[in-house]
């Protein structure tokens, strides 16, 4: 281990600089990305219907009873993401309820 690490030393600088330049691009490449989030106001709800203050329209995809008890004014934030909605990859998106701490998976209409 000592050898390899005088090698290293007495190796030229501009060798060490794209060795540690690439293990720099390598870890950038391999970060996981982040789905884009936006934060709005539930409007009301009617069944499986969520309607947001910025009239956005989104249909729950999860239990639609889970969201009876969610207020008109509450805070949530939506995420996009990608995955399985009905054995199938599609875009849908998590909506979190920030006063009742609680998440539904749901689909844009409009």
């Amino acid at each position: 281990m000592l050898q390899f690490l005088e090698r290293m030393a007495a190796g030229s600088r501009l060798g060490f600089s794209r060795f540690l330049l690439s293990i720099i691009l390598l870890f950038l490449m391999s970060t996981p990305g982040e789905s884009a989030c936006v934060d709005d106001a539930l409007y009301g709800v009617d069944k499986d219907t969520l309607l947001m203050a910025s009239k956005s329209v989104y249909r729950v995809l999860d239990d639609w009873r889970a969201v009876v008890f969610w207020l008109p004014l509450s805070k949530v934030t939506i995420c996009d993401q990608v995955g399985n909605v009905d054995d199938e990859m599609a875009i849908y998106y998590e909506i979190r309820n920030q006063d009742k701490n609680q998440m539904v998976r749901a689909m844009r209409e409009r």
